[in-house]
Formats: C-alpha cells, sequence, structure tokens
C-alpha cells in the first residue's frame, strides 16, 4: 500500500504543458515559413537581375516588373535601377508576410527585403548581394 497511483499526476502534467508544446510548434512554423518566404525572394530577386542584365540592351524594365509579379503577386515594393551605359542593374524587392505566432506575441508581420546588383564581366553575368551599411548616429 505504499505504492501511491501516480496516473493522475502525469495526466495533470501533460494538460499543464500542451499550450507550451502547441506555442513552440507554432512559433517553428512561423519561423519556416518568414525563412522559406526571404530565400523565395532572394532567388526572385536573381532572376529578375539576370534577366535584366542578359536584356539590358532591350529597355527590360516592364518585362523585369512582369517577371516579378509572375514569381510573386504579393511583393509590396520593388524598386529596379537599371544602367544601361555601365551594364548593371539593381533590383531591391520589399514583402511583408502574416505569421501566427507574431499575432499571439504582438509582432504580426514579417518584413523582408532583398536587394541585388548583376553586371557583365568577361561576358559572364556577376550577381552580387547588396549589403546596405547602417550608419550610426
Amino acid at each position: 500500500m505504499n505504492r501511491l497511483n501516480n496516473k493522475g499526476q502525469t495526466l495533470a502534467l501533460f494538460v499543464a504543458f500542451i499550450p507550451f508544446f502547441i506555442m513552440i510548434g507554432t512559433f517553428v512554423i512561423d519561423v519556416s515559413y518568414a525563412k522559406y518566404n526571404s530565400n523565395k525572394l532572394n532567388e526572385i530577386t536573381k532572376m529578375v537581375v539576370s534577366y535584366g542584365v542578359k536584356h539590358i540592351d532591350e529597355d527590360p524594365y516592364k518585362e523585369m516588373v512582369d517577371l516579378i509579379y509572375q514569381n510573386d503577386d504579393e511583393i509590396d515594393n520593388y524598386k529596379i535601377d537599371i544602367d544601361e551605359e555601365n551594364k548593371i542593374v539593381n533590383v531591391c524587392l520589399d514583402k511583408s508576410t502574416k505569421g501566427f505566432f507574431g499575432s499571439i506575441v504582438g509582432k504580426k508581420i514579417y518584413k523582408q527585403k532583398s536587394e541585388y546588383k548583376g553586371f557583365l564581366k568577361d561576358d559572364r553575368i556577376i550577381i552580387e548581394e547588396v549589403q546596405n551599411e547602417k550608419t550610426s548616429s
């Protein structure tokens, strides 16, 4: 009779930790979805830059905008700079992604930005990520 029945205690602990497990799962899904969208945005930017450099002599601006929205129609903002003289194309895309977990903790939207430039060097297309340096004041 010294052995106690612990089934009730285990059940109570399990029920107490269910919300914690759900929050962790939701957080992992949200972060994964944001990372997926960031990678997708980078690939779209690289593709548009590549297209722009290949067709730089044909004024590709309109086709580049069409290419952006064919691949992702939820782009918030885009900026395309074409320097025909130096054969340089710069593309910057911005996108906001809504998250479920973020709405629980107060951050409803994940903002992503992707900026790449491309140019011709020795008849090869070179695409580089643009690093924006923030100056502290």
